[in-house]
């Protein structure tokens, strides 16, 4: 820039010294010959201000990629961390499990010991209270089976109450929970996948279970734990009456499977029609179609607060958490009419596939679970 300046100073003040000292035709030779230094100054400093500005975008790009690999690495960095945390509770579990079977071993050993040392006594003292009398043997009990021992082990795991899933072995299965009022119920925990330790509250398999229930039942829970069911809203706030993990699995009528996890979520009282409260978007692959219900009260068709529910209602034939039922692509009727065929009164979520519409196809399977 002082550069500039300083050129276009001289060409200020050439004409007046031309003026003095040379003729008019010298003049313009000599301006000329300004004009080319100074074109050729200018070209100079415009390259050497394009070399600079490319300098800074190149480094600029180069920041980026930067900044951009740190967020990579900072998110693989989360995941193991998750992951390690997920082991660890699948471990704890593990443990506390073989801690439990090793206190029944010893037990059984202590009882067979006291057994044996009973039956020596036995035959000890027997001669002496019968003289010469001969005594038959006394049998000796058998061992039970294999399927003996099955069938005794899902005796004693059914009469067992877990005060919830995570205390409950690692396999998938239905198990007698307690809830904090101290009332005793069966669901099912899966214990295998995301780390275990879930309690499933709503799960739809083949449409054996009817979803379009009145009020008192959705408060109370319908169907079989081992099958279709639903919980209970009641049964729901007793287990998740404070921020709690919920997951939803899915798979579409062609197999295709994703999840979708919400890190932050828990249910109100009944004065407050079991409100549910979702703190944080969702992750995972199916897309976030839950987190616009994030404070609604959940309504039935004779239970409801205002006109824009029971449109809902009516329309999704479901009991649900509605507030609208607008064509916005984030919304789900995952308590709607199982099966094909059956458009927006269907099971279905809006983001299934990633795509631009609101996704209404049916889907084969559900499965809400909370961390429990």
């Amino acid at each position: 820039m002082k550069s500039i300046v300083f050129i276009l100073a001289i060409v200020a003040l050439l004409p007046f010294e031309a003026s003095s000292n040379e003729s008019d035709s010298d003049v313009e030779l000599s301006v000329d010959r300004l004009l080319q230094l100074v074109k050729l100054k200018l070209d100079e400093l415009f390259v050497e201000s394009r070399e600079q500005v490319e300098q800074l975008l190149t480094e600029l790009d180069h920041l980026r990629q930067s900044v951009e690999h740190v967020a990579w690495a900072t998110n693989r960095v989360e995941r193991a961390v998750q992951k390690v945390q997920l082991d660890n509770d699948v471990l704890v579990r593990n443990v506390s499990l073989l801690t439990s079977q090793t206190d029944n071993i010893i037990l059984n050993q202590q009882y067979c010991a006291n057994h044996e040392a009973l039956k020596n006594l036995f035959f000890e003292l027997t001669p002496k209270c019968l003289g010469n009398q001969t005594v038959p043997p006394i049998p000796t009990p058998s061992l039970p089976t294999t399927t003996d021992s099955a069938d005794t082990s899902t005796i004693a795991e059914d009469l067992v109450v877990y005060e919830r899933c995570s205390q409950a072995p690692p396999r998938s299965a239905v198990y007698r929970l307690r809830r904090q009022d101290g009332t005793v119920f069966s669901a099912f925990c899966e214990q295998e996948r995301f780390g275990g330790g879930l309690l499933v509250f709503q799960r739809r398999l083949d449409g054996s279970v009817d979803f379009n229930r009145g009020w008192s039942e959705f408060v109370e829970g319908f169907g079989d734990p081992a099958g279709e069911y639903w919980l209970g809203l009641e049964t729901l706030h007793q287990t998740a009456p404070s921020a709690t993990e919920l997951i939803i699995t899915m798979k579409d009528f062609s197999d295709v499977e994703v999840y979708e996890q919400y890190s932050r979520v828990w249910f109100e009282t009944e004065r407050y029609n079991y409100r549910i409260r979702i703190g944080e978007r969702g992750t995972g692959t199916a897309g976030d179609s839950f987190y616009i219900y994030y404070s609604e009260d959940f309504s039935t068709y004779d239970h409801y607060s205002n006109s824009a529910q029971r449109a809902c209602i009516t329309s999704l034939v479901s009991g649900f958490w509605h507030h609208s039922c607008n064509t916005a692509r984030e919304r789900n009727n995952l308590n709607g009419i199982y099966g094909r065929g059956q458009g927006t009164k269907g099971v279905w979520w809006g983001t299934f596939g990633h795509l631009t519409v609101q996704n209404t196809s049916p889907l084969k399977t559900v499965q809400m679970m909370i961390r429990n």
